[in-house]
């Protein structure tokens, strides 16, 4: 009985030419990821099976949005076109925000997508304590023309960083007219003493925010310094 020879000219000591040898997806258990193609910034993700998913998927819990720093003295400072439908929670952080005039109150505004500042119906309440004497800082209101962020006035010294604060808007995009608001806040007042305190709020009409603006109850904003992320849903 004869016996087939096999040659050896087919069957060479290297590797095989991914690139132009394999078409199509490979395996896993062939040491492929079972996915052809991808686009840029999707990476892959095991959820019983291979998938490809999005960025904003691996960029975590929060995704950075947008942001303003600035040294240049204005009437008033402002944010556009971070909040969408995309999130339904966001963080505001704002690390510095002095006012060119010592004593000045600090105050905001959401924005629409025109863009300009939505004015009228803020409600909101907050409540501070003065590092020196223990007195409280205390401000609330309805029918607001915008949201009141500290009674007493914040120093104007640009190495004491001014206001400080983190705030956690609520849905805004939504157009139901009513748009929340919370956080924390933090700042040396006109005399030097530390203040701190918590607040709360309400925007209550049918504009749907997009973005922020901040402002002085007196002369201009100095310099800010302000960072604005999506937290994603799951």
């Amino acid at each position: 009985m004869a016996f087939a020879q096999i040659g050896t000219r087919g069957v060479q000591a290297q590797s095989v030419d991914l690139s132009s040898k394999v078409t199509g997806t490979l395996p896993v258990p062939n040491g492929g990821i079972g996915i052809a193609s991808g686009t840029t910034d999707q990476f892959l993700k095991f959820t019983g099976t291979e998938t490809l998913a999005s960025a904003a998927d691996n960029a975590g819990g929060l995704v950075f949005l947008g942001g303003l720093e600035s040294s240049s003295a204005a009437s008033q400072v402002s944010v556009d076109n971070v909040f969408s439908s995309t999130y339904k929670n966001y963080l505001v952080v704002v690390s510095q925000l002095v006012p060119a005039s010592n004593g000045a109150g600090m105050f905001f505004k959401f924005r629409d997508d025109t863009p300009s500042d939505i004015s009228g119906n803020y409600g909101y309440a907050f409540r501070g304590l003065i590092a020196n004497n223990g007195n409280e800082s205390n401000r609330y209101g309805d029918a607001q023309d915008g949201v009141q962020m500290t009674d007493t006035g914040v120093s104007s010294n640009t190495a004491r960083q001014g206001f400080r604060m983190s705030m956690w808007v609520q849905d805004p995009y939504t157009s139901s007219g009513y748009t929340g608001f919370h956080g924390t806040f933090g700042f040396l007042n006109s005399s030097g003493y530390s203040t701190g305190g918590y607040f709360s709020g309400i925007q209550h009409s049918n504009s749907s925010p997009r973005g922020l603006t901040y402002y002085a109850s007196t002369g201009n904003i100095d310099r800010i310094t302000m960072k604005i992320y999506g937290l994603v849903d799951s």
